[in-house]
């Protein structure tokens, strides 16, 4: 009998992320993201101990980054973990 062989296409299902996760969840889990968060959209938070506290939206919300410009921040951050993949 023929064994199957079965395809992982790692990029056939792009990652979306969850804006409930915790900052430090987010870093441990993308640890390429930090810099961007820190450098382009300063959430120096990342680097705090309230990180284990605060979630990506409210982290976000906290540094002014609402609206157009959080999705627009979310889309960024997609992007790269999916480039990256």
């Amino acid at each position: 009998m023929r064994q199957k062989k079965i395809s992982k296409n790692k990029k056939s299902k792009r990652i979306k992320l969850d804006i409930n996760m915790s900052l430090s969840e987010l870093i441990t889990k993308y640890p390429e993201l930090k810099n961007v968060l820190l450098e382009d959209y300063g959430l120096h938070c990342v680097n705090c101990i309230i990180s284990d506290y605060d979630t990506l939206l409210e982290g976000a919300r906290l540094h002014g980054i609402e609206g157009k410009y959080f999705d627009e921040m979310i889309a960024n951050l997609e992007k790269i973990i999916n480039d990256n993949r």
